[in-house]
């Protein structure tokens, strides 16, 4: 058995042991991806909203951060230099460009920022794309729709949204410009964004042994009173376990080409089991017919990339972080884009967290030199999985890390907020103390780090954080925008308002001064520094 499932105790069980015990079977022998769990998952996204990011209930940093989104942007511009020279590219119409599940929007931001700037500054300038957020949650379309950040793309026109369930729905209606996206109506190809996104869909699983195919059958089971109180997620207080039911024919699916992986598993495993990513492929099937059969996808995710890394494994665990998660089977969708003539690209190395995969389908006679050169150039060095596991060495040893250091790792991070905010004390430290402190430099990366930071109300105020240096160093006009960004996020508190007070101090506007120090002692009496503040400004 591999070790992902002897570290999750995933182990076939005696049923009967089970079903004789004290356990309150819920529901008993469903096909995974039919399961009562997707349920509880969609009422549990339904419900969260933005909250589920906010407050860090489900991971995201691997997959928005400043450097993975710098990665997709050059592979996007890598393949629209080559559908612009596509002999039937249509000129004055557009491409989309469409990101399946965005949740709180981080990634669509930061995606944004580094591809306009590359297409700005280059010979495709002018060329007409629309980014499509998409969510199945309306509280989350509410939230982009209403953010400040993403106003001014909204407003342009290269950024509308939808609503899109990925279980079922087969068209879009932006709710920006008013737009059905219909088929008949596309010319130009979909590039379509999938991170995090493939492992909390339904998924099927299956084992084979001595050249038999079995379904694996999900029964969930109610704990009773033994629910651990530090388990928050959709599961607290539910166990479940599979049972294998053999399958007698070839035709499962509806689908024959899901029916043809099912095939090739059967024939190619011995004694393992293996997930059917169902729901995404069926997602998939119906965004390539909009689109005529013209469709990258990039997607990064927990997730199988051959064969040899499903070997002996058995049926999936399922990861809990608030909602649910499964390793997703990357070769499987592989297949799947193969057998319509497609092809995939995956990283090249064994990784710790994400695997980062592309998916091409096309029926131009194009070679897409461009896309493969610059998605190659991305797995075969620093992909978003290595880049994140040498982010967790170094940052721990930031505090022996000269300063010149930890302004040159920012900057490799392409200015990643959440290592800055890790490097922020050391460097607060170091202002006053170290001799000849880099002052220019560290005032340049500070403002190439909000440029790429999505404020969303999460731990850690950024906008505090470099407000206070900003306004240290004099830049207090931009310090003033920054301390505002953070009482639109974070709310108003006295020490907010000291700070503006100060600020409109230093720049000799008093009567500013005044009227803010008004409001951090409406909010605290007795806050010392604001108070101090008042007394110097009435005595002038």
């Amino acid at each position: 058995m591999s070790q992902i499932n002897k570290k999750y105790n995933m182990k076939k069980v005696n049923h009967s042991k089970i079903s004789n015990s004290s356990l309150e079977i819920l529901e008993e022998k469903n096909p995974l991806s039919q399961s009562m769990v997707w349920k509880l998952q969609s009422d549990f996204y339904s419900n969260q909203g933005p909250e589920a990011w906010i407050k860090g209930i489900v991971p995201q940093y691997i997959t928005t951060n400043p450097y993975i989104a710098n990665l997709y942007a050059k592979t996007v511009f890598g393949y629209c230099r080559d559908i612009a020279s596509c002999e039937g590219f249509h000129k004055n119409s557009t491409i989309y460009i469409m990101e399946l599940a965005a949740g709180v929007g981080r990634f669509t931001y930061t995606f944004l920022k580094r591809f306009l700037h590359i297409i700005e500054n280059s010979s495709l300038k002018g060329l007409k794309f629309k980014y499509i957020i998409t969510d199945f949650a309306e509280r989350n379309v509410e939230y982009w729709q209403n953010h400040s950040f993403l106003k001014p793309y909204f407003e342009s026109g290269i950024l509308d949204c939808a609503t899109f369930d990925m279980t079922r729905d087969e068209e879009l209606r932006l709710r920006n410009s008013g737009e059905f996206l219909s088929e008949g109506t596309l010319k130009n190809p979909l590039i379509l964004f999938a991170n995090y996104t493939f492992d909390s869909l339904p998924q099927d699983t299956f084992y084979v042994n001595e050249g038999e195919l079995y379904e694996g059958l999900i029964t969930i089971t109610s704990k009773g009173d033994e629910i651990d109180p530090k388990d928050k997620s959709i599961l607290a207080g539910l166990d479940y376990y599979y049972t294998d039911n053999q399958i007698p024919g070839v035709d499962y699916y509806e689908d024959s080409n899901i029916n043809d992986i099912l095939l090739y598993y059967k024939d190619c495993f011995e004694d393992t089991a293996f997930s059917m990513p169902i729901i995404a492929l069926q997602c998939i099937d119906r965004l390539r017919k909009l689109f005529h059969d013209d469709i990258v996808l990039i997607s990064t995710d927990k997730g199988y990339r051959n064969t040899s890394s499903m070997n002996k494994i058995y049926h999936p665990f399922l990861s809990k972080h608030g909602s649910i998660s499964l390793t997703v089977n990357f070769h499987a969708m592989e297949l799947y884009f193969k057998g319509l003539g497609g092809k995939a690209i995956h990283s090249i190395y064994d990784h710790e967290n994400v695997t980062m995969s592309m998916f091409l389908l096309s029926q131009r006679s194009h070679d897409f030199v461009e896309t493969a050169m610059a998605y190659h150039e991305i797995i075969d060095s620093i992909g978003p999985d290595d880049f994140y596991v040498i982010k967790k060495a170094v940052v721990p040893h930031n505090k022996s890390l000269t300063t010149k250091e930890i302004l040159t790792f920012l900057r490799y991070t392409v200015w990643d907020a959440r290592t800055f905010i890790e490097f922020y004390n050391t460097l607060l430290e170091r202002i006053s103390d170290e001799k000849d402190f880099p002052k220019d430099e560290l005032v340049a990366v500070i403002y190439r780090v909000w440029e790429h930071y999505f404020p969303i109300g999460e731990e850690g105020d950024l906008a505090y954080c470099l407000g206070t240096l900003l306004g240290y160093f004099g830049y207090d006009k931009d310090a003033i925008k920054l301390f505002q960004t953070s009482i639109e996020f974070y709310g108003e508190d006295a020490a907010m308002n000291y700070e503006i007070a100060l600020c409109f101090y230093n720049m000799q506007e008093f009567d500013n001064s005044l009227e803010y120090i008004e409001r951090s002692l409406v909010l605290d009496p007795n806050y010392e520094q604001s108070k101090n503040l008042k007394s110097i400004l009435e005595e002038m």
